[in-house]
């Protein structure tokens, strides 16, 4: 009796190995699920809090006590490059700049964080050199273009970056785009212009009768993103709707009409700004 005994007994024991594997598996499981609970990053709103803490550390409010401190969206620090320049441009650093020197000019958040007006050529031509370099990859594959007008700096984004075809709905990575680029909007003081375009090809559907509410759509729809994401100011923005009659390109091939079907965001000197409306 005793020896079956000590045999049950020891068939018993020999199944314990199952509650440590049991248990083993479980924390492997809640491991893998944490990770890739953190790896999932809704960039929206990740762009969203980057903005706040730089138009906050902007604002003089607060001294980091670190002139190194990169607050940039992935590697490369591109977004504290753009801040840098920005605040080379500020008054007292020998360029020529006219805060106020039109309505629209006073506190991005009240008191302190001022914005900086961008005034002339070399002006804008340092902010086009640090957006070109935010969206270096953007730019290669045509999907963003940035370029100096008389008027002022043009951001041109193009339709497959952020739109889908007949459509004023953001796509998500749309959305991405033009998070990156708020970040370096919400420093700038000038007057904003939205303009969408589209080519020749016409548009008839419930939504849209023609190109003009289809461009005028996608361009309000930018502006509206701006203000209820960023705080943009209402009163340094506005939307135009041109249609298919400022063409960048020829509508006779399928690339020149990709290229035509854009949204360009018009970043107007001081002197293009005294025009707009009061």
């Amino acid at each position: 009796m005793r020896r079956k005994k000590v045999q049950h007994e020891e068939e018993g024991g020999s199944e314990r190995w199952l509650v440590s594997y049991a248990d083993f598996i479980t924390l492997l499981f809640a491991f893998f699920t944490t990770l890739y609970a953190i790896s999932t990053v809704d960039a929206q709103k990740m762009g969203k809090m980057v903005t706040s803490m730089r138009a906050e550390f902007d604002s003089g409010v607060f001294d980091s006590g670190n002139k190194n401190l990169s607050l940039s969206q992935g590697s490369g620090g591109a977004a504290s490059s753009s801040r840098e320049v920005l605040q080379s441009l500020a008054p007292g650093n020998g360029i020529s700049t006219q805060v106020s020197a039109f309505k629209g000019m006073e506190d991005l958040r009240g008191a302190g964080s001022k914005r900086v007006v961008l005034n002339g050529e070399k002006d804008m031509g340092r902010l086009k050199k640090s957006l070109e370099t935010l969206m270096s990859g953007n730019i290669s594959k045509g999907i963003v273009r940035v370029y100096l007008e008389p008027r002022g700096l043009i951001i041109s984004l193009g339709e497959k970056g952020i739109f889908d075809s007949g459509s004023d709905q953001i796509k998500p990575e749309g959305k991405v785009l033009l998070d990156a680029l708020a970040t370096n909007l919400i420093s700038v003081g000038n007057y904003i212009r939205v303009e969408g375009h589209t080519d020749n090809v016409p548009i008839n559907n419930s939504r849209f009768p023609s190109n003009w509410e289809l461009s005028t759509a996608r361009a309000t729809v930018v502006v509206c993103h701006l203000i209820q994401t960023y705080n943009l100011r209402a009163e340094v923005l506005s939307a135009a709707g041109y249609a298919e009659n400022r063409p960048i390109a020829s509508n006779d091939t399928l690339e020149g009409k990709a290229r035509n079907r854009r949204v360009d965001l018009v970043i107007l000197n001081p002197a293009a700004a005294a025009t707009e409306p009061k």
